[in-house]
């Protein structure tokens, strides 16, 4: 992954490195930044929090893994195969099909609208939806 350094106070400003997170803080409540670790071409190591890196466009490659991973894209219609940890709701039925409408950074995934979610789970998928349309169209 890339990790864009966006603190002009640091050495490497506005330089995209090799690095990770190695701290998530899954609660997000803004008293715990995640932690970052980059690594300069010379081999110099810096840990990063959130603030001084552009957190969006990291997640985004995150997304980017987990739609790869998993095959489908927010708005495509899946079977769920195996939905790993998380949520369902009362009643939910995996042997019919549900619309991806969150993938997050995380690896969660969430299905019609939040009535189920799970952490990197597994899908077949039914048809694609409108995005996976115009990434291919487009």
């Amino acid at each position: 992954m890339k990790v864009k350094i966006i603190d002009p106070n640091h050495p490497c400003f506005g330089q995209e490195l090799e690095g990770s997170i190695i701290y998530y803080d899954i609660y997000h409540r803004g008293g715990r930044p995640d932690l970052y670790q980059v690594k300069t071409p010379e081999g110099r190591i810096y840990r990063l929090l959130t603030d001084q890196i552009d957190e969006a466009h990291y997640n985004a490659q995150e997304i980017a893994e987990e739609v790869e991973r998993l095959g489908a894209n927010v708005g495509d219609t899946v079977l769920i195969t195996r939905l790993g940890s998380g949520s369902i709701s009362a009643g939910f039925d995996f042997s019919i099909p549900h619309v991806i409408t969150k993938v997050c950074c995380s690896g969660t995934v969430e299905f019609d609208n939040g009535a189920a979610s799970g952490f990197r789970p597994d899908v077949t998928v039914i048809t694609r939806g409108e995005a996976e349309w115009l990434h291919i169209n487009h």
